[in-house]
């Protein structure tokens, strides 16, 4: 016969009501009430029926991680901690991929993509500022990146403009004067113009000069970076002493390419990415990258998350930026 919630309640000493409570994780239950209700449940195997307690709680115990795509593995990398701190709280994680659409990352900030979820932490990178006014207030969603939207988002950013600042001042101080930015895209994403303008700062910090020739376009693919250094160097474009890639995934596409031609890194090139992705630990040589504090994002994320779902916000949005190091490895030392 299964066990029920009359069953614990008579275990625990308590009525059946603060077993509800406890299952419910009602906020105003004394400590040791709660352990022993606890102790009751776990000594008779009882599983709360999920299905009649999302009833009851107009919740279902899902949260959606949505994200553009897996090709950049900074996304699948974030995945992991969300997971995890998710689980900690008793959630099951939902992945969804947007492709960057615009109207996909619209139909999230307005719930009409998510009714069978509690809310959203969403990467997005096609969202413009005034969007958040769009957002369906009772929908809970959080925000990671750069995107910061008017009104009432909660978000947690990177801080790309000064990691990118950093990556143009070790390469300085490493002794490099004709530094390369690829990736460039002006009028791309603010992730993509907010790295332009941190590096272009460090590189006028540092006395060396903006050369616009080696401001060069790329895919933010591996595939991307290996093109377009190798249609840089096959056009006789003047040749770099650093090359600072936009993301990891142009930072390692641009290492095959300059190994192919026999372009020795760091001695000849110094090369830079940015995610720090686990592949930047195994490459040869290994890379030098800017590294977020990945941790710090989820567990911010998924707590703002968390406290919109269950009423403890207090109504207004909160910020973070997390930190980061960049992580000097033998590809510009």
């Amino acid at each position: 016969m299964a066990v029920s919630m009359h069953d614990v309640a008579r275990v625990a000493g308590v009525s059946q009501r603060t077993v509800s409570n406890v299952v419910n994780d009602y906020a105003y239950v004394r400590p040791e009430t709660r352990e022993r209700v606890l102790d009751a449940m776990a000594m008779l195997g009882y599983v709360p029926n999920a299905a009649a307690r999302s009833l009851r709680s107009a919740r279902t115990g899902l949260i959606a991680f949505v994200v553009p795509d897996f090709r950049a593995r900074i996304f699948a990398d974030l995945a992991d901690p969300v997971v995890r701190e998710a689980e900690a709280l008793g959630y099951t994680v939902l992945i969804e991929l947007t492709g960057s659409d615009r109207e996909r990352e619209l139909a999230v900030l307005t719930g009409g993509r998510n009714q069978l979820t509690d809310g959203a932490i969403m990467m997005a990178l096609s969202l413009r500022p005034g969007d958040g006014q769009r957002r369906r207030a009772d929908f809970p969603i959080v925000l990671m990146g750069d995107e910061v939207l008017e009104g009432e988002v909660h978000h947690v950013g990177i801080p790309n403009r000064d990691a990118s600042t950093a990556v143009a001042r070790h390469l300085a101080e490493t002794g490099r004067r004709r530094l390369m930015l690829l990736g460039y895209d002006p009028d791309g994403g603010l992730t993509a113009r907010t790295r332009v303008r941190g590096f272009l700062d460090g590189v006028t910090e540092a006395g060396l000069p903006t050369d616009e020739t080696l401001l060069i376009r790329a895919d933010w693919t591996r595939e991307g970076g290996r093109q377009a250094i190798e249609q840089h160097i096959d056009t006789g474009g003047p040749m770099p002493d650093a090359i600072f890639a936009m993301n990891d995934s142009i930072a390692l596409g641009t290492l095959r390419a300059l190994q192919a031609r026999d372009i020795r890194v760091p001695k000849d090139v110094a090369v830079v990415g940015f995610d720090d992705v686990e592949e930047a630990r195994y490459s040869t040589p290994s890379l030098t990258s800017v590294s977020p504090d990945v941790e710090s994002m989820a567990a911010h994320a998924v707590a703002m998350l968390h406290e919109q779902i269950t009423g403890k916000t207090g109504g207004r949005a909160s910020h973070v930026v997390v930190d980061f190091q960049l992580k000097v490895r033998e590809s510009s030392q």
